[in-house]
């Protein structure tokens, strides 16, 4: 049992990795030499140095994963801030249209709908990884 939660933890925290690099990189503005815009207080850092803000915070399995509740953010709003909710959902309908911030809580909301397993969370890993390898060949930065 304790092995099998172990195993579990690893390829969560995996999956997340890879799920933060891509969509860090995606991110960066291009020609910028690898900068983003915070995506709710638009200063600009190197995508190293920010995080991957999640407007639905991780702990709902139906969004963890989902690239439209995700965004680079600098670490002050990000952890300081509580992620600005408010402003981020404001971008986020003027991005993927008016509306996807309420889609997106209604699905956090649907608690327990969504479990990863440990099948499920290595090919998310192995999804985004290769996702992250493309766009940064693209971007023209080295992970």
């Amino acid at each position: 049992m304790f092995l099998k939660k172990k195993r579990q933890k690893f390829k969560k925290s995996t999956a997340d990795k890879w799920f933060s690099i891509y969509i860090r990189v995606r991110d960066i503005i291009e020609g910028s030499h690898g900068f983003c815009r915070c995506i709710t207080c638009n200063t600009a850092h190197h995508w190293k140095e920010g995080d991957c803000g999640h407007f639905q915070t991780r702990d709902n399995p139906m969004t963890r994963f989902d690239e439209r509740n995700s965004n680079f953010q600098c670490t002050a709003c990000n952890r300081f801030k509580k992620g600005n909710q408010y402003k981020h959902g404001k971008v986020i309908d003027r991005i993927y249209g008016e509306g996807t911030a309420d889609i997106l809580e209604g699905l956090a909301g649907a608690r327990g709908t969504k479990v990863h397993g440990e099948m499920a969370l290595k090919d998310i890993a192995k999804e985004f990884r290769l996702k992250a390898k493309e766009m940064a060949k693209k971007k023209g930065v080295k992970l």
